[in-house]
């Protein structure tokens, strides 16, 4: 059995880990990996919010470039969709951050290696924290979302969705380093900061290519061994196996495809919602003689009746069980 150096909350400590490193589920984020495959330890990082970790590594080997690109329109449409929410996100922070200005000048391999462990142990993927001072500035960025260069929007998009995540734990399992480039193999999590708190949870690798005139990193790129789409599916679900709230109880239930325990768990804020609109309905109908003018207030109208009764019902019946219990 493996024990693996991690670093948590400012300490170094040692972690057991019992399970097999190929196997595709990145929900299972913390394996172990055979002696046989690594020359050197890979490092753990466990970072919680509002703390940062790093450790030391290194193996080399051979390693292959490509990224997948196969991805449906949807798909990149729902990436894109979520580049624009971080931006929305990051005006709630209007703190400028002064960003190191990027020198053309040579940088040796170890220099860029420091740099990478120190970058990986800010979890700079997930959150947009390290330097990065050893990629070049139009570096291309590509994962099995998108594609594109410059640092500066590869560290203002993980940052502003970063500051969605708590409780980031990242696991570096393996490094490998060639002449003229780096692989890495991570799995990493974290706590979507939504009403429903999903698990974020995926595993792969990146690739860092690094450059022939100034050894620094001209190309970054992310393959990630489970399917995009069963990572988008996961945000429906919350984490905890209990659920807690009225919007958990929502989100487990829609994932499992529970019809009825989707209504249930909706019907009181739809009760909630639907009252004032008929409320006003009924104003008006008693200022005027008829309902609220035009098709769609009309149409607002005929729906809100209709989901304030049926909810109505939902909410007499459960608290009448809840009685006779």
């Amino acid at each position: 059995m493996l024990m693996t150096p991690v670093c948590s909350a400012g300490s170094i400590g040692y972690h057991r880990q019992t399970t097999c490193p190929v196997c595709q589920d990145p929900s299972t984020l913390l394996h172990s990996v055979p002696l046989a495959r690594r020359k050197r330890p890979a490092f753990t990082v466990v970072r919680a919010k509002g703390q940062s970790a790093s450790n030391k590594s290194g193996s080399s080997s051979k390693i292959k470039t490509e990224a997948k690109e196969d991805l449906g329109l949807g798909l990149k449409a729902v990436w894109y969709g979520a580049e624009q929410f971080g931006n929305v996100v990051g005006l709630r922070n209007k703190k400028q951050r002064t960003e190191p200005q990027r020198q053309p000048t040579q940088m040796t391999r170890q220099e860029v290696l420091d740099s990478i462990r120190r970058d990986y142990g800010e979890t700079y993927f997930f959150t947009g924290v390290g330097e990065m001072e050893a990629y070049e500035s139009d570096c291309t960025f590509a994962d099995p979302f998108t594609s594109f260069n410059g640092v500066e929007r590869f560290k203002k998009n993980v940052s502003n969705l970063g500051g969605l995540l708590q409780d980031i734990k990242l696991d570096i399992y393996d490094w490998q380093e060639a002449d003229g480039q780096l692989e890495t193999k991570w799995r990493v999590s974290g706590i979507v900061q939504l009403p429903w708190r999903p698990l974020l949870a995926a595993a792969g690798g990146t690739t860092h290519v690094f450059s022939q005139e100034t050894g620094r990193v001209v190309k970054h790129i992310e393959m990630w061994d489970v399917e995009p789409g069963k990572v988008l599916k996961r945000l429906l679900k919350p984490a905890a196996r209990t659920p807690s709230s009225r919007w958990e109880t929502l989100m487990l239930s829609l994932h499992e495809g529970d019809v009825r325990g989707v209504w249930l768990a909706a019907s009181a804020p739809i009760l909630k919602y639907s009252a004032p609109v008929v409320g006003v309905s009924l104003v008006t109908k008693v200022l005027t003689g008829h309902g609220l003018p035009g098709g769609f207030l009309g149409g607002i109208e005929g729906v809100s009746w209709l989901l304030l009764v049926a909810a109505f019902i939902t909410q007499a019946q459960q608290l009448m069980k809840n009685v006779s219990l």
